[in-house]
C-alpha cells in the first residue's frame, strides 16, 4: 500500500465520502488512506490521527468546549453509543452525551477495529468492536 501524507484535507475528504453512511464506512475510508488509529478529545472535538508509518496529524477542536463529567456512567455511555448508531442523534450531541457520562477521550484502533472510550483515568473505559463493511 502506498503511504500518503496525512493532511487535514485528506481527512475531510474521507469524512465527505462517508457522509450519510454508518460509522464503519468512515473507519474503512480512513484505513484506505493509511490511518492506523485516531484519538478524539470529547470536550472540543480535537483529533489526532496516526498513520501506519507513525506520522501524526493533529486537528484542533472545532466544537464549542464543554466540561466532561468526572463520574463514569457505563450504562449512559452505552445508551449514547446506541442512539448514535441508530441515527437518533448527531455527532456533536453524541460527544456531549458521552462527555456527560464521564468519557473524556476515545481512541479508534483501525487495525484492531475497536473503539476504546476512556473516562477521567485509565481505570474507567469501555471497548466496542467496529463492524467490518
Amino acid at each position: 500500500m502506498e503511504m500518503i501524507e496525512l493532511t487535514e484535507e485528506l481527512i475531510r475528504t474521507a469524512e465527505e465520502r462517508s457522509k450519510g453512511q454508518p460509522y464503519p464506512h468512515f473507519a474503512k475510508n480512513l484505513k484506505a488512506i493509511g490511518v492506523d488509529n485516531y484519538e478524539i478529545r470529547v470536550r472540543d472535538h480535537a483529533r489526532t490521527y496516526t498513520a501506519k508509518n507513525g506520522d501524526k496529524l493533529h486537528i484542533p477542536g472545532d466544537y464549542p468546549e464543554f466540561e466532561c463529567a468526572e463520574a463514569f456512567e457505563l450504562e449512559e455511555v452505552k445508551k449514547a453509543i446506541k442512539r448514535s448508531q441508530d441515527g437518533e442523534i448527531d455527532y456533536q450531541t453524541f460527544l456531549r452525551e458521552i462527555g456527560a457520562a464521564g468519557i473524556h477521550t476515545y481512541v479508534a484502533d483501525l487495525t484492531g477495529m475497536t473503539i476504546i472510550y476512556q473516562g477521567p483515568n485509565s481505570e474507567y473505559e469501555y471497548e466496542e468492536s467496529i463492524p467490518e463493511v
